[in-house]
């Protein structure tokens, strides 16, 4: 035990002064950064631009799938070129009669050009399923990157919140350690039994467990959030996302979910993929092909009548092949119904999400306001208490700097919360994270106007976070 304080048994009377003269003065987090402690200064909008150029696996796992899209594209589009075919055959044999005994070897090629003229729409049904099939992919590697992004922006609010829980969790664990080293003071001098110094003891040691899992999820946070921005981390971040300055407007729920059935990009995707399934499975049949063709060959064998060239058309009828082909086209087709209800399922899923989402904005909200409302009067309460102490009325400030604190990593998380639901919600509607920080995003997506009027009066509630919150209302 001693080994564990050992930092704070040196340092007791620093760490009296130090603590006495932080809580002696309010100080707000720092708008700018400073050079020389290594502190951050990051936006939310630096954070997508430095993923976006940075990368992911999952990103990257998109992109190969969007390669391969565009190869198959290229491989349907390809049917119809010409193709051109050389070959060339050395055997032994025995002649048939006795009368060419050494006529037993050849050596013999042929060259040949092949121009597909047409194939009763085999090969455009293919190139129109393969073109399907890659707008699918686009729209998934834009999905692929929305869920990035909208991780890296969760990560960039939660070690804002991080960074002042561990210094609220800290002033905590300081508060715990010089209460406990005050109870063993009054134990020698007969104020505090055992039991006290016991209880002190247990609450400094939970105190700093608090702490330090916070200190190790903080970590997480920020290797993860490095790993997305490609850019060590090292310092902290010192710019808090605020809050929202007024409640958003309500939006016409019919209207919102028409816009993302239309555009949301995981909806887009099923539906394409279901066309190119239906179109693989009507180029799939028992359909003739017709083909011009030039070719010519050479052997070592004497052979009266030989040709030097030939040119000429060619027709192929697959009359039949065993039942592959009917078998093919019954594969396909169970494929394109999979999609359609795959497709179905998505659409009741995302209602369901879409609605709910809706509801999480007003609940952020609330929450905003209700963490407001903590800091507002911690802030007050913390006022208060510094007076007292510039009056020489009490010893210290007590637990107003630490509820402080965490009134202000309350505020943080509450204002990152509200801000993720309105990322989401652009990203429903098949739109980039950041479009759902802009106050008229809604309005411009659904075709209403987003009224966010300054005369909003809540039909319930006490008013606060409105500008006329201090006006007496009977």
């Amino acid at each position: 035990m001693a080994k564990i304080h050992s930092f704070f048994g040196t340092v007791k009377a620093v760490s009296v002064s130090i603590l006495v003269m932080s809580w002696s003065v309010v100080l707000p987090i720092a708008a700018v950064a400073d050079e020389d402690d290594g502190s951050l200064l990051l936006s939310a909008s630096q954070v997508f631009e430095m993923i976006e150029a940075n990368g992911d696996y999952a990103i990257d796992l998109a992109n190969a799938d969007m390669d391969i899209a565009h190869a198959r594209l290229a491989e349907a589009g390809a049917g119809l070129m010409p193709r051109l075919t050389l070959s060339a055959t050395s055997q032994f044999y025995r002649p048939s009669s006795a009368s060419y005994p050494d006529d037993n070897a050849e050596v013999y090629g042929s060259l040949e050009v092949v121009q597909p003229i047409y194939d009763f729409g085999q090969t455009a049904k293919a190139e129109q399923a393969a073109q399907k099939i890659t707008e699918a992919a686009a729209f998934k590697l834009l999905s692929a990157r929305n869920t990035i992004l909208l991780e890296g922006l969760a990560l960039f609010y939660n070690l804002h919140a991080s960074e002042l829980e561990i210094r609220a969790l800290y002033e905590g664990h300081t508060s715990a350690y010089l209460g406990w080293d005050r109870a063993k003071e009054n134990l020698t001098l007969g104020r505090a039994s055992p039991v006290d110094v016991a209880k002190t003891l247990t609450v400094t040691e939970q105190t700093r467990l608090a702490y330090f899992r916070e200190r190790s999820r903080n970590v997480g946070y920020r290797l993860r959030l490095e790993e997305l921005v490609g850019k060590d981390l090292p310092g902290e971040l010192i710019s808090p996302p605020k809050p929202p300055r007024k409640k958003h407007a309500d939006v016409n729920r019919k209207a919102f979910l028409a816009a993302m059935w239309d555009r949301n990009l995981d909806l887009q995707a099923l539906a394409k993929q279901a066309e190119g399934a239906g179109l693989r499975r009507d180029g799939v049949g028992s359909l003739p092909s017709l083909n011009s063709f030039a070719n010519t060959g050479y052997t070592t064998r004497d052979l009266r009548g030989r040709t030097d060239y030939a040119v000429g058309a060619r027709l192929s009828w697959p009359i039949f092949d065993g039942g592959i082909t009917r078998a093919k086209k019954s594969r396909l087709a169970g494929e394109e119904s999979q999609m359609k209800i795959n497709f179905e399922a998505k659409k009741r899923e995302l209602r369901r999400q879409a609605i709910i989402t809706l509801l999480e904005r007003d609940d952020a909200y609330q929450r905003v306001l209700s963490a407001l409302a903590g800091h507002d009067y911690t802030s007050k309460n913390l006022l208060r208490r510094q007076q007292l102490y510039d009056q020489e009325r009490v010893a210290d400030l007590g637990r107003a700097m630490i509820d402080h604190t965490k009134a202000e990593a309350e505020l943080v998380r509450a204002t990152g919360a509200y801000y993720m639901v309105r990322a989401r919600i652009a990203v429903l509607l098949g739109e980039h994270p950041k479009q759902g920080l802009n106050d008229e995003f809604l309005g411009r997506v659904i075709g209403v106007e987003d009224d966010q009027g300054e005369s909003f009066v809540p039909k319930s509630g006490t008013g606060f976070g409105q500008q006329d919150q201090d006006q007496f209302k009977k």
